[in-house]
C-alpha cells in the first residue's frame, strides 16, 4: 500500500480545519463575537475545502487559497479575544503539512501570585502534554482538537480574571 493512500497530510489538514470551525461555531461568546466566529469559522471551512481539492500524491506545499483563508481565520482570532482562540490557530491545522512547534500562550503576570500562578502553571503543563502526545493526536484528532482549544479556553478566562484582578488599586505594587 502506498503512503499517499495511508496518511493524505491534506485530508488531514482538511479535517483539522473542519473540527476547529465546528468548535468555533459551538462557542458561546458575546453576540458580536458570535458574529466573528461565524466568520473564521467559514474561513476554516474554506482552508479545508481547498485541501480537499488538492489530488492524492500531489507535491506537497500549501495551497495558496487554504493559506489565505487561514491567515484571515488567524487576523479573526487575534482581533476577538473574546471569542478565547488562540491567534495562531492555524498552526494545529498545518501539523500534518508544516514542521513548526504549536504555540503556547505568552506568561499572565498576575499581582497575586498565590491565587493564580498555580492555576496558569496547570493549563500550560496541560496544553504541554496534549502538544506532545502524539498517539492522541493522530489517532483521535478530533478529540485532541477539542481538548487543546478548550485549554486555550480555559487559560484565555484565566487571563481576563487575571486582568481584572491586577487593575484593582488593593493588589497594585
Amino acid at each position: 500500500m502506498s503512503t499517499d493512500l495511508e496518511f493524505n497530510a491534506y485530508a488531514q489538514a482538511a479535517q483539522r480545519a473542519r473540527v476547529v470551525a465546528e468548535i468555533a461555531r459551538d462557542r458561546f461568546a458575546p453576540p458580536r463575537t458570535m458574529s466573528a466566529l461565524g466568520s473564521m469559522a467559514a474561513h476554516l471551512d474554506a482552508a479545508a475545502n481547498a485541501f480537499d481539492a488538492v489530488p492524492p500524491g500531489a507535491y506537497e506545499e500549501l495551497p495558496t487559497e487554504a493559506t489565505e483563508a487561514l491567515f484571515r481565520a488567524d487576523e479573526i482570532a487575534a482581533a476577538n479575544p473574546a471569542g478565547r482562540f488562540p491567534a495562531q490557530l492555524s498552526e494545529y491545522v498545518l501539523v500534518p503539512l508544516v514542521d513548526r512547534e504549536l504555540p503556547f500562550p505568552a506568561r499572565l503576570d498576575p499581582v497575586d501570585v498565590v491565587r493564580f500562578a498555580q492555576r496558569e502553571a496547570d493549563l500550560v503543563r496541560s496544553l504541554h502534554r496534549l502538544h506532545y502526545d502524539g498517539d492522541h493526536q493522530w489517532q483521535r484528532t478530533d478529540d485532541w482538537l477539542r481538548q487543546v482549544f478548550t485549554v486555550w479556553q480555559q487559560h484565555a478566562r484565566l487571563a481576563d480574571e487575571i486582568r481584572t484582578d491586577n487593575a484593582r488599586p488593593s493588589v497594585r505594587p
